[in-house]
């Protein structure tokens, strides 16, 4: 072999070799959990590089996990409730949080049930879902295209054809890409921090990035921050909303998701997630609180006839107690919050406090078993609560904003952007 064929031949066994040693420390790493490689304290026992791959990690972790319960929603549920803990009754183990944060509705929902169904042997489901996401049709496609090949399973409940492809698209980009070395590298370093953000394998991210946020920032601005993004959110639904006629958005989902439990045997919970008052006044300013009576109305008639009276549908969506706390001053970076980190983000806590309520008997008076029968009672008790807390004691909910005299406090508990007409 002359001499430049040799260095070639060296060069490309060189390349091979290093691309090959690349392949097999982001492996070792597995900064995603695509792959279930073993956790090592102090080198991956935590996997912060996770969080912006979430939809991909859990596809490939429910396939590992093999749930007896599933539990589906938005990044509430992924940060607030806690799938290891010990609020969980023994016949429901071992549970498995597939809520995916982001952008994303109660189709995808839908489809993540599917998913977890097709994985493994599961028997109950717990579905959280925010009246937001029934203020707008959610788009024909739920998830990134990417997202859908790798499941299971399609949308009409057969076989994917695409998903062998895609996986092995997941793993190359997992092991040969210049971002994933740069994120085993990153999982390597962070482990040492005072709070390390993960994605366990049972799939609750832990609550790490709140707490380095509130210990920079203080409680206070981190409902500031919330409150600002979820009042464009609302002025939005309710420009969308103006002229909307008849039964509110997205309902058929939840048809679909209730026969489909029904067809496999999984017993199937339903509830309303909580926010903070903060997060609520938002949508009495907008005039969206009669949407909201009428959400919880028109849900509560879709569960009792496609459920058969066999689903519970709890509501936690009220002026309680457990959603009227106190905001820390602004500049206090050291008093905490119990119950939230900002307006929609409940913490763990609330989320255990939640499941012991649905599920062992918790004498605690939050959250209602909603039905047709009691709807009316429901609303107008919400409403009653809000009418003492802020338009009667006068406490200003809204963190950083002007507090002008609220709305919905002449008795009627309905805005006057929406007076002159109830739910359609």
């Amino acid at each position: 072999m002359n001499r430049p064929a040799r260095f070639v031949a060296i060069w490309l066994v060189s390349l091979l070799a290093l691309v090959l040693l690349i392949g097999a420390f982001n492996a070792a790493i597995d900064p995603y959990d695509v792959f279930g490689a073993p956790r090592i304290a102090g080198i991956d026992l935590f996997k912060p590089r996770a969080k912006n791959h979430s939809m991909l990690a859990k596809t490939y972790q429910i396939e590992r996990f093999h749930p007896v319960t599933v539990l589906l929603g938005s990044s509430r549920v992924h940060i607030g409730i806690d799938a290891h803990g010990a609020a969980w009754p023994a016949a429901m183990q071992p549970v498995y949080n597939y809520a995916i944060p982001g952008w994303y509705g109660t189709n995808t929902s839908y489809r993540s049930l599917q998913e977890a169904v097709a994985a493994g042997p599961v028997k109950n489901a717990v579905i959280f879902l925010d009246f937001q996401n029934f203020f707008a049709p959610e788009p024909t496609a739920v998830v990134a295209d990417e997202d859908q090949k790798r499941l299971l399973v399609q949308a009409d409940g057969s076989p994917n054809p695409a998903r062998r492809l895609q996986r092995l698209s997941d793993a190359a980009l997992s092991l040969f890409t210049m971002g994933a070395l740069l994120d085993s590298a990153g999982t390597i370093l962070a482990q040492h921090d005072a709070v390390v953000l993960d994605l366990p394998v049972d799939g609750s991210s832990n609550e790490a990035d709140f707490i380095n946020a509130a210990r920079a920032d203080g409680m206070y601005d981190l409902f500031a921050q919330k409150v600002a993004f979820e009042q464009d959110r609302a002025e939005g639904l309710a420009t969308f909303l103006a002229n909307w006629q008849g039964p509110l958005p997205n309902m058929d989902i939840v048809s679909r998701i209730i026969s489909y439990c029904r067809a496999h045997g999984i017993a199937l919970t339903l509830a309303i997630a909580p926010s903070h008052g903060d997060g609520l006044e938002l949508y009495w300013r907008a005039g969206l609180w009669p949407r909201v009576e009428q959400f919880k109305t028109e849900l509560a008639s879709v569960v009792a006839k496609d459920g058969g009276g066999a689903v519970p549908l709890w509501d936690f969506s009220d002026y309680s107690e457990w959603t009227t706390e106190p905001v820390p001053a602004s500049g206090d970076r050291k008093t905490p919050t119990r119950w939230y980190w900002e307006p929609t983000h409940f913490k763990k806590a609330l989320g255990a406090l939640m499941v012991r309520r649905m599920f062992d008997h918790d004498p605690t008076p939050f959250g209602v078993l909603l039905t047709p029968d009691n709807v009316a009672a429901r609303n107008a008790a919400v409403r009653a609560q809000r009418q003492a807390l802020v338009c009667e004691s006068g406490r200003a909910m809204l963190t950083a904003l002007p507090h002008p005299r609220p709305t919905g406090c002449d008795g009627s508990g309905i805005s006057t952007r929406e007076s002159h007409r109830g739910p359609t």
